[in-house]
């Protein structure tokens, strides 16, 4: 496994921050606000790192951190909703993945 060059290593501490932040974020405001979209900004970030697997783990990450924010956010929605919302935000952030990765096709 080859090591990252600078470049990488900061790309990749500006996706893990940007994460943070929307994680937080996503803790702070009720489950019926869609702040799982701003998940496309380190997505999107992940494509300027030479890692081929950048994009597929900062989705994994993604999905993961949506779902935890599902969990563990005041609910002020119907839990219907919510449901509806995340998945749809999944689906989201895999499809957004996959149009990052295979751009070039």
């Amino acid at each position: 496994m080859k090591a990252l060059e600078p470049a990488d290593r900061t790309v990749t501490a500006v996706i893990v921050a940007l994460m943070v932040v929307i994680f937080v974020l996503d803790l702070m405001i009720p489950l019926g606000f869609v702040i799982w979209t701003l998940y496309a900004l380190p997505l999107g970030l992940s494509r300027w790192s030479s890692s081929n697997n950048l994009t597929w783990l900062v989705a994994g990450a993604c999905t993961a951190l949506t779902i935890l924010g599902y969990l563990y956010s005041p609910i002020e929605a119907p839990m219907e909703v919510a449901l509806i919302n995340r998945g749809l935000g999944v689906f989201m952030v895999w499809i957004v993945a996959f149009f990052l990765r295979f751009d070039t096709l």
